[in-house]
This record gives structure tokens, C-alpha cells and sequence, in this order.
């Protein structure tokens, strides 16, 4: 992480949040007012079944029971149902990491294929003890959101996973999940997919991973930090032709190299978010990014690059993050900033150029940066700081 700031990560989470929002559970249609709504038998027999697999320690399920006053599980907490048919369209049952005691624990019930309209599954950030993907999840044809991030699953990916062609959200991120035998082509079947998240799963087998992700054509939002990803070779890239959807692409931490240029500048106009921060990314900051002028985010931090901060960032006017830091960028200061004056100083939020080798003092023509919100040049060589009332209006 180099000598990055807190402060400036939250601001980087706070930012992204506002333009990459994932989706709520709002694409449900059927929901409405469930006191006028009467879950289907059957259905509210499986929901009992699946809370029997799962140890509710605080009570989270409270409300689903046999009793007569909670027989409707239309209004169980997390269970979304039609307005018309009574079916069972959701479950959302994610915990919150920040307060333990909501986690809940335990294994996922096959039951769940009582519930053949189930469109949305949320178990994300749950512990279920070390314990695989069950392979059923596969036969669940109808589901369109997955998440099952942050859940404490391990194992290799099951590969029926490709069998639910009308997926659109899967997020399986933050797990100790692998796939074996170089096997992602069950990836290559998700073709309704827009979002989606492997982080941290072992794809080090995986040495067709960007031609299989390159095909999914509705793809907008990719995520494969520390997945250990192979080297993109010269002769993977004729191969690979990404979605002109794709808005948002985050593979930091993956030893990735210089290589990726080629093809990665082939779908500058679509990228909103790219993320290749913690890589080994060497030489100088390619003009190409310049073209990329549809960036909100950019982060390049503790990679290897050298040179200086090109002139183009001044005229990427829709930038509101620019990270930086960890490389071995040089120059004075002063032209770092004059190259930021044009457009960009009315959007940029967030400037990190710290454990570089900048140098000077940090000119008062700063304050021409109007939005600039979060700012880190420590770890330089810069001279004396000047007066912090020019500050003032950094928060």
C-alpha cells in the first residue's frame, strides 16, 4: 500500500460508491406490500428447511418460524415475494462485517431448489466456514444476482455455475476460492453477465482468463484484484475483444506487466474506473491513457513507472481520482501542477503522488486544483512546505 493515506482510501470508497452503486434489490418487479401478499406453501416450507442449515446466534431470522402469526413468509425478514403470484423472488440475507453478531453461519441448504422463481440470492458476508459452493446453486435457472463475496467459502469454483445463462450480478469476491485444471470455461457461458467480482480467487492455472472474460459480451464491470492472474502473453491478444460495455476494470495486484498496454488501449472511450495499482507496470506513463477520456478513476500506485506526470492529465476533464504513488516518477513539483491546469482542475478530487521523487516546494498555484479534496505528496523530496492557510480548503 506504499505510504497512502487512509483518509485518501475512504475518499477513493466514497467516490466510487457514488458512480458504481450495486445493484439493489429493486430489479425484483413483484415487490410490494407484503401484508397483502400470501406466500405459497410449499415455498415457505423450503425457506424453514434452509434456516434449519443455519446458525442464527442473535436472532437475524426471528421472524421466520411455523407459527400462525408468521405463516405468510412475505414478510420474513429477507424475503422478497411477487405481488402477483406469491412466489419467493429474493433472498437477501447479507450480514454486516462491521457488526459481527449479525453473521450468520452455517451451510447452504439444497432446499433452496423449492423455490423455482428465486431470481436474487444475497449470502454475502456471511461465515460458512471454510465450506465449497454447493454445486445446486448451478440448477437454480432463474437467478440473475449472485453474491456470495465475503462469505468464508473455499474450494475450487463449481463449474455448473456456467449452467445459469441468465446470471447478470455475480460477485464471489474476498473468499479462499481457486479453480483446478485450468478450467474457466464454465465462465465462457455466462453470457448475460454484466458485473463481475473474483477477487482473491487463485486464477494462477487460469492462463486463458483474459480471452474467456474478453467474450462476455454484456460485460460492464470486471474485478480481479489479487487473483494471481498468469501474464498476458502476444499471442492471447488477437484473441480478445472486451465488451464495449465495460465501465469499470480493477486488476491490481496481480504482477501484471507492461504487456497488457496493447489491448487494454484498445477500450479507452467505454472505461470509467481502472484500477492496475500494485502491478509491474515499468517505463514511462504511456500518452494512451490520454485517450482514455472517459476516466473518473485512475490508479497506477506502487507499480514501478518513471519519468515524468505527463501534460495530458490536464486535459481529462471528467478525472475526479488520480493515484499515483509508490513509483519512481520524477520532476519539480511546480510542473506536476501547471500540467494539471487545465480542465481537469475543475474535477479533479483526489491527487496521490506520494513515495515518488518529486522535488521543489509545493506551489501556491495548487489552489488552482478548486475540487481537489484529498492530496498526498509525502515520501518525496519536496523542500519546505508552505503555510497551511492554503490548505484551508482541503478536508
Amino acid at each position: 500500500m506504499g505510504g497512502r493515506s487512509l483518509k485518501l482510501l475512504y475518499l477513493y470508497a466514497f467516490l466510487t460508491l457514488l458512480v458504481f452503486l450495486r445493484p439493489a434489490i429493486g430489479f425484483i418487479s413483484g415487490v410490494g406490500d407484503a401484508n397483502n401478499i400470501r406466500c405459497l406453501e410449499g415455498e415457505r416450507q423450503a425457506l424453514l428447511e434452509f434456516k434449519k442449515g443455519l446458525v442464527d446466534d442473535y436472532g437475524k431470522l426471528s421472524s421466520w418460524g411455523s407459527e400462525d402469526e408468521k405463516k405468510n413468509c412475505c414478510n420474513w425478514k429477507g424475503v422478497h415475494c411477487s405481488n402477483q403470484t406469491g412466489h419467493v423472488l429474493g433472498l437477501d440475507l447479507n450480514g454486516d462485517l462491521n457488526h459481527e453478531i449479525q453473521l450468520l453461519r452455517g451451510t447452504i441448504s439444497p432446499s433452496l431448489l423449492k423455490l423455482p422463481y428465486l431470481t436474487y440470492l444475497d449470502l454475502s458476508c456471511n461465515d460458512f466456514n471454510q465450506s465449497h459452493i454447493p454445486e445446486f446453486i448451478g440448477s437454480l435457472n432463474n437467478l440473475k444476482h449472485l453474491d456470495l463475496s465475503w462469505a468464508n467459502l473455499s474450494g475450487p469454483i463449481p463449474h455448473q455455475l456456467g449452467n445459469l445463462s441468465g446470471l447478470q450480478y455475480l460477485y464471489l469476491g474476498v473468499n479462499d476460492l481457486k479453480i483446478i485444471d485450468n478450467n474457466l470455461e464454465w465462465l465462457s457461458h455466462l453470457s448475460s453477465i454484466e458485473h463481475l467480482d473474483l477477487s482473491d480467487t487463485n486464477l494462477s492455472v487460469a492462463n486463458g482468463w483474459l480471452n474467456v472474460v474478453s467474450h462476455l459480451p454484456k460485460l460492464s464491470e470486471l474485478s480481479l484484484t489479487r487473483c494471481d492472474l498468469p501474464p498476458v502473453t502476444p499471442s492471447s491478444l488477437p484473441h480478445v475483444n472486451f465488451s464495449k460495455y465495460l465501465t469499470k476494470l480493477d486488476l491490481s495486484a496481480n504482477h501484471l506487466t507492461s504487456s497488457i498496454f496493447p489491448w487494454l488501449f484498445n477500450y479507452s472511450t467505454s472505461l470509467v474506473d481502472l484500477d492496475l495499482s500494485d502491478n509491474q507496470l515499468r517505463g514511462s506513463i504511456l500518452d494512451a491513457f490520454g485517450n482514455m477520456n472517459s476516466l473518473k478513476f485512475l490508479l497506477l500506485d506502487d507499480n514501478q513507472l518513471e519519468g515524468g506526470v505527463p501534460k495530458f492529465f490536464g486535459n481529462m476533464c471528467t478525472l475526479y481520482s488520480l493515484s499515483l504513488g509508490g513509483n519512481k516518477l520524477s520532476g519539480q513539483l511546480v510542473e506536476v501542477i501547471h500540467n494539471l491546469s487545465g480542465c481537469v482542475q475543475h474535477s479533479l478530487w483526489m491527487l496521490n503522488l506520494d513515495g515518488n521523487q518529486m522535488r521543489g516546494p509545493v506551489p501556491k498555484s495548487i489552489g488552482n486544483l478548486y475540487e481537489l479534496r484529498g492530496l498526498e505528496v509525502s515520501s518525496n523530496l519536496l523542500e519546505a512546505l508552505i503555510g497551511c492557510p492554503l490548505f484551508n480548503w482541503i478536508s
